[in-house]
Parts: C-alpha cells; structure tokens; sequence
C-alpha cells in the first residue's frame, strides 16, 4: 500500500456528483475514482479536513465515505477533484475551464492501447475480462508520465466513452468487446480478437474511416463473418457505412446484404446476395440466404393448401432470422424450452412478423398467396374444445363460445395426439380450402380453462400466455 501512496502523490482525479449521492454522503467509484477506493479499501485513507475516508461495497459496486459534511459544499453536478497529497485525500470542486487536451489525449490513447492489450490476453485465456481495471491503467500512467495527473482532468468515464472505448463496472475495453464472455466460448483467440476488432470498426464508424483491415479480418474468417452478418441484421449499418463499403469483397457485400434483410428489404438484399455468390461460391452464409430467398418463390402448379403449408414453413425461417429471434427466445425465457415450436407460432402472429413478411417479401409473393396471409394476420388465438376426434379428422368448438357451430378438419397428426374434452389452444388458419392448423397447438389444463380465456382478450399479450406454461395451476379456493 506504502508503494500505491508513494506513485499516487499528487495525483488527482474528477468526478461528477449526482444528487443521490450528495444524499447518501458518498461518491460512487466505479469508475471514475476506483485507484482511490483501491487506496482507501480496508483501513482508508486520511481526510485532509479530519476523519478517514474509506470505501464501502453494496452489490458489488465501490463507494467512498467520509466524516459527517465532508461533502457539504459540493452542490448536484459539480465536479468534484480530490487529490492525494502527503498522504491524504484532499476535496474540492473545479470547472475543468483549462484543462490539458494534450494530457486527456495522453489519458484516452494509454487507455486504448491497454484496452487492446486486455483484449489480447483475455482471447488467450490469461484474463478473465476482455478490459482493463481503470486503476491499474492510472497506475500505469503514472508510472510513465506522473505529470498527467497533476491537474484536474475530465471524470475518466465520460472522457473515455467519448473516445470509442466502453467503460463496464470498472473495467475499459475497445467498443464491441465480449463482455458477454460466453457469448464468445469455443472460438479461437484469433477469431475473438477479430470479431472485436470488427465490430469496433463497424460501432465507431465516422465518415472516410478506413475500412480495409475489418473487410480483411471478415475474409479471412467465415465463422467471424457469419456472426458479424448476424449482428449487422441485428443492427443495421448507416447508410454512410454501407455506402463505404467496397463492393468488389464479398464480406463487404454480405454485410450489405444483411443490413438490407435488417431494414426489411429483402428483395434488394437477394441481389447482393447473388453478387457475393458471384464473387464467392461457395460461401456458406451467403448460400443460405439465397436458398432463404428462392424457397419464397412457390410453384405455380402446387394447389393453394400445399403452398399454404409452403408459406407457414417460410414464415418460421423469417422469425428465426437473426432481426427477429430475440422475439422467440423472450418468450422461452418465460416458458418452457419444450414449448419452443408454439412458442414461435406465438411470436409471428402476435408481434404482426407476418405483416413485416408481407412488407419485404410480398415482391416474391402471387396474390392468392398474399390475400392467404392477410386474412392469417386478422385470425386469432383462440381456445379449443375437442369435441370428438374420428380417424384422421377432429372435431372443435371454440372454449367459451358455445353457441358457434363446431369445427371440423382434417389433420395427419392432430388426431392421435388428442382426445375428446381436451383443450387446444392454438389458430386455425385458412389453407385456401377451410381452417386448418400449422403451427404447434398448446394442451391446455381444463381445470385451468378459465384463466387462459381471461389471458385471451384482445389485443392478446404473448409474454403473459407463455408465462402460463411455466406456472402451475391456482391452488382451487377453500369451501
């Protein structure tokens, strides 16, 4: 500790006070003061003004404490300086009107090429972070230039963000770093060095950046590129980038692509597609995607209910697409993983993922086919009672309505799965001959009948109806 006092006298560091913590009578040091919670952690440190100030951890998160008042004349938004001198915290406030630029930009550059070193040997396995400790970057510095901190300059968080790095409970990383460290698991530690760069390049983009080295990276691993094409989908690039980006790479050209799927084009994003296959057969990202494209064309001389069924099949693989799973999996996240096909069912209809279908790849579409899907997107979820179940036909009547006229259809599966009295909670679609059901049915509890009808009102709320699959039945009432 005696070696951390002697390389930190004289230094000061900034940070912005909130309300909340003028309240509390601490400064949270997560980020822009942790060399001084490292400093007063356990015995504290000496406040110039009297008293000790030490560090406090609630939910993991460092603060520092003073004596009664020690912060009485700091008002909400200050910036508050405190220096190490002698051995002592000293506070004050400053309006940082004449800092050092050429000292901050000492500060971001160190940073930088600490984050990337941090970044490295987390890849490796040496690190189980891919960031630096801010208080070991500080100590760093002044290790190497102990001026940089002898005035006040910018609280290190804003300063650092405003640089293209990120700032995550303490640490420093490139933007686009793994922080998500599972998110990366079973890569190569070149392909997670990479996949960061890239996607550094691609997050900080200004206008005439070069892009050549992240297209390289891209060439030169299919399993970075495939997993960038999907964030782009996820997020798609600015027109200014997509408009960078060199048409002649088929990486360049995929991301093009995939930023087009992202913003419901799909159409123009085909004929990307086929130029990047142009460019690189082969290209396993790219060759789903155009056999994605050509399925949505149907055969003309197919009947309506073989290419209803088609069409469902079709409408699965777009909610499945990187822009729209997040939505299938939230609703697993509530429910159970077994559910997962009715689930997704769930999650096409109820979020209108059938009209964004219709809005990208309507050009693909004949109308029988698109007057089909209008009509699935005004169908309801509803309720089912099965009335009675006779070789390869079933018959229903909708829960809670029974003075509709049942329902029959004929179903290959359907029939053996169920048995009269039971509940079905599903759709029935029109195949162009009549109802039929495509996607994956829910059982439903008849002793619970009356609580999935209530989740049935309109408009109807997907993530309540797959939490009812995780919950057990309401204990029945005491008589």
């Amino acid at each position: 500790m005696s070696e951390l006092l002697t390389l930190s006298e004289g230094a000061v560091l900034t940070h912005l006070a909130t309300r909340a913590e003028l309240a509390a009578g601490a400064l949270k040091a997560v980020d822009d003061l942790r060399l001084w919670a490292r400093l007063a952690d356990g015995d504290g440190v000496p406040f110039a003004g009297g008293g000790v100030v030490r560090t406090v951890v609630e939910a993991g998160e460092p603060s520092l404490t003073g004596p009664e008042g020690w912060l009485a004349a700091v008002r909400p938004e200050d910036v508050v300086a405190l220096r190490l001198r002698e051995g002592r915290l000293e506070l004050s406030t400053t309006t940082l009107a004449d800092f050092s630029a050429e000292r901050a930009i000492r500060v971001t550059e160190e940073f930088a090429e600490q984050a990337l070193e941090a970044l490295r040997a987390f890849a490796e396995g040496l690190e189980p972070s891919p960031g630096v400790s801010i208080d070991v970057a500080v100590l760093e510095l002044l290790m190497k230039a102990p001026e940089t901190f002898s005035d006040p300059l910018p609280p290190l968080a804003p300063l650092l963000r405003g640089t293209s790095l990120e700032v995550r409970g303490g640490r420093v990383g490139i933007v686009g770093a793994p922080w998500d460290t599972e998110s990366v698991a079973g890569l190569a530690p070149l392909d997670i060095v990479r996949l960061a760069l890239v996607r550094s390049t691609l997050r900080a983009y200004e206008e005439g950046a070069d892009l050549s080295k992240a297209i390289t990276y891209l060439s030169r691993s299919e399993t970075v590129l495939a997993r960038i094409a999907d964030e782009v989908e996820r997020e798609p690039l600015s027109p200014a980038l997509v408009e960078a980006l060199p048409r002649t790479e088929p990486a360049a050209l995929l991301l093009a692509a995939r930023s087009a799927e992202g913003e419901g084009r799909s159409f123009e994003a085909a004929g990307l597609i086929a130029e990047v296959l142009a460019l690189s057969p082969g290209l396993a990202p790219a060759e789903r995607d155009a056999a994605e494209y050509a399925a949505c064309r149907t055969n003309p001389a197919d009947p309506l209910p073989v290419r209803a069924a088609h069409l469902f099949r079709q409408l699965l693989a777009y909610g499945y697409r990187p822009a729209r799973r997040r939505l299938i999996d939230d609703l697993v996240a509530l429910s159970i993983r077994v559910a997962e096909p009715a689930l997704a069912d769930l999650a096409l209809f109820e979020n209108d993922v059938v009209g964004e279908f219709l809005d990208a790849r309507g050009e693909w579409l004949r109308e029988d086919e698109a007057r089909l899907l209008e009509s699935w997107r005004r169908t309801p979820l509803r309720l089912w009672e099965i009335l009675g179940v006779a070789g390869d036909e079933i018959t229903l009547r909708e829960a809670g309505d029974e003075g509709r006229e049942p329902v029959t259809l004929a179903d290959e599966l359907l029939p053996s799965q169920a048995r009269a009295g039971d509940l079905m909670l599903t759709r029935l679609l029109d195949d162009g001959t009549g109802p039929h059901v495509f996607g994956h049915p829910f059982k439903v509890d008849p002793a619970r009948r009356d609580e999935m009808l209530a989740l049935l009102s309109d408009p109807v709320d997907p993530y309540a109806v797959a939490a009812f699959f995780r919950r057990a039945a309401r204990p029945e009432p005491p008589r």
